[in-house]
């Protein structure tokens, strides 16, 4: 009979299984069909030999790691530096361009891998501009973080951005299996675990491949040394172990999305009890208080929206007193943001709008500034060009009625993107936006 043997025993060092299953070629990333797949963008660079600057973003555990520490085998004609954006600083980047632009000369590339790039300061990323735009380096930026907000305008211009998504369930099923293998393999023994423990470890991973197994490995340790036989077998109360050690666990077996996505259902459908019992669970289960209070900032924001503009300062205010109280005494102010959402009046005008204007910008609609409403800087440099009468802004407050006639969006029309709704103080703003169009109608005409 084969004997089982300690998963951390001398032959992986006590490194973790996400560790030891890192991807050793491109044909092993899961998940991240659009970038990996056979007709996939990343991997159309990699067969070209080419590689432009670019991002790569997305939530912990998707592949962006993994997927790095690959490429030197890829593309064995570049040279490669990882940085920190943390840590590194300006000094830091100067020397990889210098770097850069040996490398260049000598007819190569250089790749300067910046983990955390949405960290970095204003002057940081400037600095960057012209190695990354003259191909002095190529920047390849890593971030847990969307990263739009946080890069500079003429830096983002020059970078391609890919994010990364969440697993789904398949790709989850995947990577666990390929666990199980391994840890099999490892500890030279029979693992199995069973579909209760299946499924609780692919809900409870959130699409997060390394906490994924992280939670296999634990499990597999909680269930012990095989008795018997050469079988260890996982169920769900050794996976439950594990998630409830982890904060993860909220008393039975509903996952942690379920259970806010009960609590945000509630909320939006005037459920006040309802919504305070999935609260009192999270509490119970141990989740971050910010957590919740961040999930009711937006709520406040998509559901409530306009038809009471207060939610919003509500939960933010609800935010705030959370991160200095904590719990117990946070508890409160949850509740009374909980049900102040749950019973405040309902619109998703402002949800949808910018997801309407959004659609339009990102299928190609971006219509230049009209030149009354560009910057003084701008207008001064067009002013030997252009009459002064094109150049001149209507100050509104100076017009009849507080309305200037001038064109603000070129090419778009009236109740494009902004539908108003007719709930709570959002009548008001109805009322208000269909007297302004009258006025201009009436003046048109």
């Amino acid at each position: 009979m084969k004997s089982s043997r300690s998963l951390f025993e001398k032959g992986h060092g006590g490194a973790p299984l996400p560790y030891r299953l890192r991807p050793s070629s491109i044909d092993d990333m899961v998940g991240q069909e659009a970038l990996f797949g056979k007709e996939g963008v990343l991997r159309g660079f990699l067969d070209r030999g080419t590689w432009p600057s670019m991002v790569l973003f997305g939530p912990p555990g998707t592949g962006k790691s993994g997927f790095v520490r690959l490429l030197p085998a890829l593309l064995p004609d570049h040279s490669f530096s990882t940085l920190n954006a943390t840590t590194a600083g300006v000094s830091e980047l100067r020397k990889e361009l210098s770097r850069g632009e040996e490398r260049k000369i000598a007819g190569g590339r250089h790749v300067v891998v910046v983990d955390e790039i949405h960290t970095w300061s204003k002057s940081q990323q400037e600095v960057l501009l012209d190695g990354v735009e003259s191909g002095q380096i190529i920047l390849l930026g890593l971030s847990n973080a969307t990263p739009y907000a946080a890069l500079i305008p003429p830096l983002a211009s020059r970078l391609l951005l890919f994010p990364f998504q969440p697993l789904d369930e398949s790709s989850l099923a995947i990577i666990l299996d390929r666990g199980i293998a391994c840890l099999s393999r490892e500890g030279r023994m029979a693992l199995e675990v069973d579909r209760e423990a299946r499924s609780l470890l692919v809900r409870f991973a959130g699409g997060d491949g390394r906490r994924l197994l992280s939670t296999l490995e634990g499990a597999v340790l909680a269930a012990g040394e095989a008795k018997g036989g050469d079988t260890v077998r996982v169920g769900s109360r050794e996976v439950l172990s594990i998630l409830q050690s982890a904060g993860q666990y909220y008393g039975d077996k509903d996952t942690h999305y379920d259970i806010i996505s009960a609590f945000i259902k509630s909320v939006r459908n005037y459920e006040p009890d309802a919504a305070l019992h999935w609260l009192a669970r999270m509490i119970e289960g141990g989740e971050d208080p910010l957590y919740i209070a961040r999930r009711l900032v937006i709520l406040a924001s998509e559901d409530v929206g306009l038809a009471d503009p207060q939610a919003l300062t509500q939960a933010v205010s609800c935010y705030t007193a959370v991160s200095q109280v904590g719990l117990p005494e946070g508890r409160i102010p949850l509740a009374l943001t909980t049900l102040y959402l749950a019973l405040s009046p309902k619109s998703v005008s402002a949800y949808r709008g910018i997801d309407r204007a959004l659609a339009d910008v990102r299928a190609g609609f971006a219509p230049p500034v009209p030149v009354h409403l560009r910057d003084r800087t701008t207008k001064r440099g067009l002013a030997l060009t252009t009459s002064e009468e094109a150049l001149s802004y209507d100050y509104p407050p100076d017009m009849p009625d507080g309305i200037s006639f001038q064109e603000y969006l070129p090419g778009g029309e009236p109740g494009r993107y902004y539908v108003p709704e007719e709930r709570g103080r959002e009548r008001e703003l109805r009322e208000r936006l269909e007297a302004v169009r009258r006025i201009r109608k009436e003046r048109n005409s």
